[in-house]
């Protein structure tokens, strides 16, 4: 068994550095398969180890510098940071455990509320500038697919795709997100005519396993691997491409309604007729005065481009909507934001905002993340409404604000595991937010709230959208996750 396996490593090893030196293929990989060194060296190389460092050329610092996520609430102190420029440069950190300390963790735009970041003495590695838009394609089931690196921002895809008259159905607000973080993570966001998931339009992702390997999983090819591997987090490998399918761009009507009700029940029930009367719904929630703000979405056919009549009017509320969020959905307290149309009919693409990265003194949006089946709004509602009531007499501190999402699941074959694993259905979330991360009196009621959404009412949590978890509230499959890139955060959820 030894004498057989070692060969093996040897020659993953050889690949990489054939890579490097240019002698590998370019193009997309065989489905499942390890991409082959071309053209063939000569003759093989004497058995023995690699001598010598693989060639690695991105950006690489290595003086001990600290790193901090968006919400300047965590910081990790990586033995080597890294940038590759290639996907020979992910392979060359991988498969050097000495120049690049494990685990080696990849990271896009660092904006998880989380510890996830966090790998002192590791090697943390960054996918932005793996960023091209490769381009349009058709698949082998007739699909229209963009094929992306994983470090594209969301935001410039959308605009790419935008020009071209298509779109994914994943729209969220936040566009700095990366096409990797999302494929192998946790989003949400009430689409049209789609999951609410980024990597459910996933099919099919190119990435670097643990032994260095170049690896490319498909939807036709490898359906229960690739779904598998997109609950992984970064575990099973580090995404460098990703295959993403693409529909007519087509644009939203929005009408916003306010509700207000005299019990949490009442308007658990309210938005539950809301969400019925629509394509789509999100909801903003002031739960201590029992009041929301309704988002009814509808398809407005199609379109790519937010109609010269909806301007502007819809700009405003883009602008202001952006700030709402960048400030962690705080009262307004300086200038006052425009009135809500009735409505209004835009680009959703239009919608999606970009983010500067806030100082520490600065308000900046924080989160929980909570899903729950929708029938179990009501109770959702009832027992958080009791809960932050209670919370906010003994200690004067509240959430500015709770956000509903409303996500399709899909078969549980597409999503084996973690969020949205429960079969056909509906999800909501049902998320508290605050504008200052550090807040003692916010921790403390985040840490609270974790007992009452996830062990009295059954709420899925997140590894990368809920703090303060304990290895009792989240299981992550062992199976998905490799020693080279399990980070000491993700290891204590493993079972």
């Amino acid at each position: 068994m030894l004498d057989s396996a070692e060969p093996s490593r040897r020659a993953v090893l050889r690949a990489a550095v054939a890579t490097v030196a240019g002698m590998a293929a370019a193009s997309p990989v065989p489905h499942g398969q390890v991409l082959a060194a071309e053209p063939a060296p000569a003759a093989p190389p004497p058995p023995g180890p690699v001598l010598g460092p693989v060639p690695y050329q991105g950006l690489l610092e290595s003086e001990g510098h600290a790193y901090h996520n968006w919400g300047v609430s965590h910081e990790t102190k990586p033995a080597v940071y890294v940038e590759p420029i290639s996907y020979a440069d992910v392979q060359a950190v991988v498969v050097d455990p000495i120049r690049f300390p494990s685990p080696v963790s990849p990271v896009g735009s660092m904006l998880s509320v989380t510890r996830t970041i966090v790998n002192d003495g590791g090697t943390l590695l960054c996918t932005l500038k793996l960023s091209d838009i490769l381009g349009i394609e058709t698949d082998a089931a007739g699909r229209s697919v963009v094929r992306v690196q994983a470090g594209c921002r969301l935001k410039k895809l959308h605009l790419w795709l935008q020009s071209r008259g298509l779109e994914i159905p994943f729209q969220a607000e936040i566009g700095d997100a990366t096409v990797g973080s999302m494929a192998a993570g946790d989003s949400k966001d009430s689409s049209l005519g789609a999951a609410g998931y980024f990597s459910a339009g996933v099919v099919a992702v190119t990435y670097v396993d643990e032994q260095g390997a170049l690896v490319t999983l498909s939807d036709l090819v490898d359906e229960k691997a690739l779904a598998e591997f997109k609950c992984s987090y970064g575990l099973s490998g580090i995404i460098v491409e990703c295959l993403v399918e693409v529909r007519s761009a087509r644009l939203c009507r929005s009408r916003f309604t306010v509700v207000a009700e005299e019990s949490p029940q009442a308007l658990a029930a309210a938005i539950r007729r809301m969400h019925d009367e629509c394509d789509s719904l999100f909801v903003g929630v002031a739960l201590e005065s029992l009041q929301c703000v309704c988002d009814q979405r509808f398809s407005a056919g199609p379109g790519a481009m937010t109609p010269a009549a909806s301007q502007p009017v819809f700009d405003k509320m883009r602008r202001s909507r952006g700030l709402h969020i960048q400030h962690g959905l705080a009262p307004k307290t300086t200038a006052k934001p425009p009135p809500l149309p009735h409505e209004i009919v835009y680009s959703r693409a239009d919608m999606v905002n970009e983010y500067w990265r806030p100082k520490e003194d600065e308000p900046r949006l924080d989160f929980q993340y909570y899903e729950h089946d929708l029938s179990n709004l009501g109770r959702v509602m009832e027992e958080s409404y009791a809960f932050t009531k209670q919370f906010s007499k003994k200690h004067g501190f509240a959430p500015h604000e709770w956000v509903i999402y409303f996500v399709r699941r899909l078969p549980a074959t597409k999503k084996p595991y973690g969020l949205y694993s429960g079969g056909p259905g509906i999800s909501v979330s049902f998320d508290p937010t605050f504008s200052n991360p550090v807040d003692p009196l916010w921790q403390q009621f985040a840490k609270s709230y974790n007992q009452v959404a996830i062990h009295s009412l059954g709420g899925r949590a997140s590894p990368i959208q809920t703090q303060w978890l304990t290895p009792a509230d989240l299981t992550i499959p062992r199976k998905l996750a490799h020693d080279r890139f399990t980070t000491k955060y993700y290891a204590q959820f493993l079972g």
